[in-house]
């Protein structure tokens, strides 16, 4: 009986996963996501980003002692922001965050429909009901009841 509920669920799951990857926030992400890899300017600044984290890392180890702490740091988040301000990267993090938060509501609902003490964990506090109370804190929990 329960083997054939485990697969009740991961059908459930299954379904899910398909109603999950047919909305327009998992479409967009896999559409800037293909973009973020595909485009040779995208692709090459990052790679050029990723050598100016190595430098600074490098730099970084000695801190504020190192002669080119300074130089190298500013340079670093001027870089950053420019490579942010990309629109295929303003786009790409805006789909990001937007299927995140499909996910968060999601397991959000899933989470309260098993129990309401069910403990979520999410980036965004809206979805979050982590407390400071229950049985992995130690404190007044009603799992017993």
């Amino acid at each position: 009986m329960l083997a054939t509920m485990d697969f009740e669920i991961m059908d459930s799951l299954d379904s899910l996963n398909d109603m999950v990857m047919n909305t327009e926030e998992y479409k967009n992400y896999c559409k800037y996501k293909g973009l973020l890899d595909t485009d040779d300017e995208v692709r090459n600044m990052i790679k050029h980003f990723a050598r100016l984290k190595e430098d600074f890392i490098d730099v970084e180890r000695f801190g504020k002692y190192h002669p080119d702490f300074s130089s190298k740091r500013r340079e670093i988040n001027q870089y950053k922001k420019m490579l942010d301000m990309h629109p295929i990267i303003m786009e790409y993090r805006r789909a990001e965050f937007q299927l995140q938060s499909l996910l968060d509501e999601i397991l959000f609902i899933v989470g309260q429909s098993v129990s309401p003490h069910a403990n979520i964990v999410s980036s965004n506090p809206f979805f979050s009901n982590s407390s400071n109370s229950g049985c992995a804190t130690g404190g007044s929990c009603s799992c017993a009841g």
